[in-house]
């Protein structure tokens, strides 16, 4: 029945469900499962970047030496930027890895056999699509969240999103 799942994941819980019930489908269908992931947008939660720094998963800032040229001109407070910057790109691949590789491992640990992933930046929901449509997914499974008591049967807007605009089966995990 299904023969090429995408299973969208973000290190949460419910992401984490989805990986689990996505390579329980790819067992059952032997089935090609490709993991994807979209970058975080912004400035990594410090968590994060404290994480990266202790594993030691992204490169050291490098400070430029001040002198009179570059302290007139601001070319050192541009610098700076540009290095956080980076340094934040570096944190949100990173933890991109991070959160693919254990989903990886949660995928194999279901037996699944066939397994990829796919880390990509951008909207959340239009780069799960785009995966969906490179990998040519006949199925998404994707997790739900909660946003409290009154609106826990609501699904968060990626997902919402992706079960609106796909075209192909779309499974949602809580």
């Amino acid at each position: 029945m299904f023969s090429k799942i995408l299973v969208a994941t973000d290190g949460s819980e419910h992401g984490s469900k989805a990986v689990k019930a996505a390579a329980d489908l790819a067992v059952k269908y032997d089935a090609q499962l490709t993991i994807g992931h979209v970058l975080l947008h912004g400035e990594p939660p410090s968590a994060f970047r404290r994480m990266t720094e202790v594993e030691h998963l992204v490169r050291e800032p490098s400070v430029p030496k001040p002198d009179s040229a570059n302290v007139s001109s601001g070319l050192i407070a541009y610098a700076s930027q540009a290095e956080k910057d980076r340094i934040s790109h570096d944190v949100m691949e990173a933890l991109g890895g991070r959160i693919t590789d254990h989903a990886e491992e949660i995928a194999k640990a279901q037996g699944a056999q066939n397994v990829t992933s796919q880390v990509a930046e951008g909207d959340s929901a239009n780069r799960i699509l785009k995966i969906a449509e490179n990998v040519d997914a006949d199925l998404i499974v994707i997790g739900t969240r909660g946003f409290g008591p009154l609106k826990a049967l609501l699904m968060g807007s990626v997902s919402q999103k992706v079960t609106q605009l796909a075209t192909c089966a779309c499974l949602t995990i809580k």
